[in-house]
């Protein structure tokens, strides 16, 4: 969790208005989200697990008409038996914003990840003694987005994504909610 602050913050350090070519620091926000991964188990067979998501994203402005770079930050973590799992990714994605009237503003988007995947397994006690192992693994991935921005008011703006993420063994599903607050 220590990473995941630390990370937001050089972020946020690092994205300054004027930053790059025509990018402007518009929003910050965060959101909540819901999980289901497949891990494949290396023997054929596979385990599902889901969870609950935290994020935090900014928002660049466009890279080119209609293209929003929106950088973000992701954790989550799930249990299921004996089997911890979480994950923590930096992700940088770019949004298709589909032109449409009124608050609310469809898009599509893709993005290149770096997800930390860490793993722990609580083995019994007739298994080695009992105890725990555990594994760190990490991954790119590619982001397949799709989603919406509803505009509140002047300042806050509602998000909605669903997200599937190929990480190689390692393909998840997300769908986040959450707040944009403008900067501008």
């Amino acid at each position: 969790m220590k990473k995941f602050f630390g990370i937001s913050i050089l972020l946020l350090g690092l994205v300054s208005p004027g930053y790059g070519q025509g990018l402007v620091f518009k929003g910050i926000g965060g959101g909540l989200g819901f999980i289901a991964a497949s891990m494949d188990n290396g023997n054929g067979s596979s385990t599902s697990l889901s969870g609950f998501l935290l994020a935090a994203h900014a928002d660049l402005g466009e890279i080119a008409k209609d293209i929003s770079l929106i950088p973000d930050i992701t954790y989550w973590g799930t249990k299921k038996n004996s089997l911890k799992l979480s994950d923590f990714g930096v992700n940088a994605n770019a949004h298709y914003n589909i032109v449409a009237r009124g608050p609310f503003k469809p898009y599509v988007g893709a993005g290149l990840g770096y997800n930390s995947l860490r793993s722990e397994l609580t083995l019994g006690g007739v298994i080695a003694g009992g105890g725990t192992a555990s594994s760190s693994v990490s991954r790119l991935g590619i982001n397949l987005l799709a989603g919406g921005n509803y505009k509140l008011n002047e300042m806050w703006t509602f998000i909605i994504e669903p997200r599937y993420v190929l990480a190689s063994d390692f393909d998840h599903f997300a769908v986040k909610a959450g707040l944009t607050y403008a900067l501008n």
